[in-house]
């Protein structure tokens, strides 16, 4: 076939940078033959495509240019902080290390708690506020959301809405704006957590296309109220206890794990009416294709709704050793998680995280081998989740977890700690040997806490050895769609008309389709993703040599591409679709051919 084709119409930037398996960073670790089948490295994850920064999302008003004044608010009763802290510091007698932080709330809110305003078109924008007194933040639950088409969504702090770099796109990360976006067919669906917003007042803006009718296509029943802060010092006076305990250490002091402690974040989520935190790390696979897969422990997430609610922030640490630290809501963060394996047996969850992810993550390594009593070994984790410590100890003799656990059928490794401990909000995090830094398990329970006696200068990992033989087919790669292998234009997959959902798209694993396309007609490619999940762009070509002909490149949930064969012969039209930001998200795609 030969190449006739012309761009129907400019969807983007003709430039488009391709060739991403050459920006993955090295490992910190490396080998010189492939690893063992039962272990792995870890390694660095590949920078985001270089591009021009995308324009800011604007939210629905800022679109509009409606200027929504002072809205109604759905306003609940305050809170008994200090009994609330009084029963943590009851419950925190447990030796299981989880810290719950906030407590759920009835909420209801229909139309008639906000206000209509009437746009150009027949379309109108309904906005309203929530505020629960003193919160230090607020995620929202959204119950049966179902957006029509054209509709748009958005939920945000207020008082950032004027310091703009929305979820959405390039630069999706920025501290300065945390919005959530959700558009038309291409928006999540059912039962949804927001992120955490800063704050105890959330905005709700909601775009309705001409003749949605009078009714939400939502309801929001419930939010979880933030009542304590890692830094705020005076609420945990009242149970005369600080963030982290001093004699925590600063993990940016140890710059042998800068690499590990990239792995390592806090985990929230919702169980049983309430939110409660966990430290856990991202786990490379034998593959290395950046799978975001996420160890944790069973104790702290083991259903489907608690991994659905999950909420991952990255990058928690100083910058500097013994610096300031960053402000949780200025760090990034990713919302949402599947869950892949769990099992008390060895208090282990397999979690993959859906939400976007920042560069300069790190995949931590493993290994599903026995590792020797005096074993050195270092725990990285977020105490009382606080931003990131680091441990030292060396593992002992493992009978005594076992008998603390009354059980011996729980796979258990023992850790003596010699500079640090752990602390409410570290379960889940990993525990690594100091040769290879690789990780051999997670953080279960333990009498550690600073100030105790020798005695109890230890703490309890569920073994790694037992978790790797359930979850060892999921560590050999990611999964993919059935499409593959077509991550090149050489292997195209060859489609027909239609819509083809659940595709895969990866950092370094680009996908490429093509279709034949009779004379004079035109093919439309639109894929439809969500974009805060991973920013995914269209190139078209006309063969497997020249440059993109069109690109799209858009900040939505969705990019389209137009070719239109101006020859007199059928020829095949190629196009690729990319990942640019994250390192996996998954897409639909629909392909037409007319006139």
């Amino acid at each position: 076939m030969e190449r006739f084709f012309a761009p129907r119409r400019q969807a983007g930037r003709l430039a488009l940078a391709i060739g991403l398996g050459a920006l993955l960073a090295s490992g910190a670790i490396g080998w010189a033959a492939p690893p063992a089948a039962d272990e792995a490295f870890g390694i660095q994850a590949p920078q985001s495509l270089p591009k021009a920064v995308k324009a800011v999302r604007p939210t629905p008003s800022e679109k509009m240019g409606v200027s929504l004044g002072t809205l109604p608010e759905v306003r609940l009763g305050a809170l008994d902080k200090s009994a609330l802290l009084k029963e943590d510091a009851v419950n925190q007698r447990l030796r299981v290390k989880v810290l719950r932080y906030s407590v759920g709330r009835n909420v209801r809110l229909s139309a008639v708690d906000g206000n209509w305003f009437d746009l150009a078109g027949g379309a109108r924008l309904w906005a309203a506020e929530i505020v629960s007194p003193d919160a230090f933040g607020l995620r929202l639950h959204f119950k049966s959301l179902q957006l029509p088409a054209g509709a748009e969504l958005a939920v945000y702090a207020p008082r950032d809405a004027s310091q703009a770099i929305a979820r959405s796109g390039y630069a999706q990360f920025d501290p300065d704006r945390k919005v959530d976006f959700y558009e038309g067919a291409a928006a999540a669906s059912g039962d949804l957590w927001t992120r955490t917003f800063a704050g105890e007042r959330v905005r709700v803006e909601y775009l309705a296309p001409a003749g949605a009718g009078q009714e939400l296509p939502f309801r929001i029943d419930s939010l979880q109220h933030a009542y304590i802060d890692p830094v705020d010092l005076a609420a945990r006076s009242l149970v005369h206890e600080k963030a982290a305990g001093s004699c925590e250490n600063d993990v940016t002091c140890h710059p042998e794990w800068a690499d590990v402690s990239r792995a390592v974040s806090r985990v929230d989520f919702v169980e049983d009416g309430g939110g409660f935190l966990c430290s856990g790390q991202l786990l490379n696979d034998t593959a290395q294709d950046f799978t975001p897969y996420y160890l944790t422990a069973n104790h702290c997430i083991s259903t489907p709704g608690a991994a659905a609610s999950a909420e991952f922030f990255w990058l928690y640490q100083t910058a500097a050793c013994n610096g300031n630290p960053p402000s949780l809501n200025s760090v990034p963060s990713s919302s949402g998680a599947t869950l892949v394996s769990t099992s008390p047996s060895s208090d282990y969850t397999l979690l993959m995280v859906v939400g976007g992810l920042p560069d300069s993550l790190y995949w931590a390594g493993w290994t599903g081998k026995t590792v020797p009593d005096g074993t050195d070994s270092t725990a990285i984790h977020h105490p009382s989740g606080d931003y990131k410590r680091i441990s030292f100890g060396f593992k002992e003799l493992s009978q005594i977890c076992n008998q603390d656990a009354g059980t011996n059928a729980i796979k258990l490794v023992r850790i003596h700690w010699t500079d640090g401990v752990t602390e409410g909000g570290s379960s889940g995090s990993g525990i690594f040997k100091d040769d290879t830094q690789q990780l051999f398990g997670q953080l279960f329970f333990g009498p550690s806490f600073c100030g105790v006696e020798e005695a109890g200068l230890y703490d309890c990992y569920g073994a790694f050895t037992n978790t790797y033989t359930k979850i060892k087919k999921f560590l050999a790669a990611g999964s993919d769609d059935n499409s593959e292998q077509n991550d090149s234009c050489g292997k195209a997959r060859t489609v027909k008309t239609g819509r083809l959902t659940n595709r895969i798209v990866k950092i370094n694993d680009p996908d490429w389709y093509r279709i034949s396309v009779p004379a004079g007609r035109t093919v439309d490619v639109t894929v439809e993703f969500d974009n805060g999940n991973g920013d995914i762009d269209l190139a078209a070509y006309g063969d497997c040599a020249g440059d993109a002909l069109t690109t799209s490149a858009g900040q939505g949930n969705s990019e389209t591409i137009s070719l239109t064969n101006a020859g007199s012969r059928p020829a095949f039209a190629y196009w690729q679709v990319t990942l640019s930001s994250s390192t996996r998200n998954t897409y639909s795609m629909t392909v037409s051919v007319h006139n």
